[in-house]
């Protein structure tokens, strides 16, 4: 009897230390972001600081949508790109017949001519896959652009959540004292770390994209005639 008493006060204070863990763990969390039912009855002449940053979400929003588009159409020329360097590869193995054909003549003439036609097309074929590598990599850029504005809404946000709380706090609210503003900053700086990485993330693609142009420029003036002349890179 003993023993199982001691047993039933040991279990009971094992749950009554969660139950105070639990609570501190939950008195301790504090929100982060202010209901927009609070913010409607706040005078709109104390709202200055929280237009402002309803400004700037808006703009970053429009930027992330800016940046969808110019990844689908990346996308788009890069599907481009890759049905031309089928097309180059096609011409190359045709050439690559013609060579066989004209040495079957054994006349060194039309075997001078076919073989010039294959090495101008094995030059078409190398510059349109430069290029495709090039659109690959510039849609990574974009793709890395589009986290970038996301990252840069977010933070975006946390600066109107903060903006926000301290309008509520300044009317007079008492529900205020239910939030903290150090969670608030918090959340801006893990936000502005996130903009900081993606941002060198873009600069990383970037360098990696320039050096796929650059590539792509030096074998297509090689073969103009066989990749279309000197005609917009874009």
């Amino acid at each position: 009897m003993i023993q199982n008493r001691t047993k039933r006060h040991w279990v009971t204070g094992v749950a009554m230390g969660a139950s105070l863990v639990f609570l501190a763990g939950c008195g301790g969390s504090k929100a982060t972001q202010v209901d927009d039912k609070m913010m409607a009855r706040i005078p709109e002449d104390q709202l200055g600081d929280v237009r402002e940053a309803q400004q700037a979400r808006t703009k970053a929003a429009d930027n992330v949508t800016r940046a969808e588009v110019a990844v689908r159409d990346a996308e788009r020329a890069a599907d481009v790109s890759r049905r031309n360097g089928d097309a180059a590869r096609s011409r190359v193995e045709a050439e690559q017949a013609a060579v066989q054909a004209a040495e079957a003549t054994g006349q060194s003439s039309p075997i001078a001519q076919a073989r010039s036609r294959l090495q101008g097309a094995e030059a078409g074929r190398a510059a349109a896959e430069a290029q495709v590598a090039w659109h690959e990599r510039k849609t990574d850029t974009l793709k890395a652009e589009k986290d970038l504005r996301d990252a840069e809404l977010k933070a975006a946000e946390s600066e109107l959540n903060l903006a926000e709380y301290k309008a509520l706090e300044q009317s007079g609210d008492v529900r205020a004292k239910d939030m903290s503003e150090s969670n608030f900053l918090s959340a801006i700086a893990d936000s502005k770390r996130d903009v900081e990485d993606a941002r060198r993330r873009v600069d990383e693609q970037m360098r990696t994209e320039q050096q796929a142009r650059a590539q792509w420029e030096q074998l297509r003036s090689q073969a103009p005639q066989a990749f279309g002349g000197s005609g917009s890179v874009d």
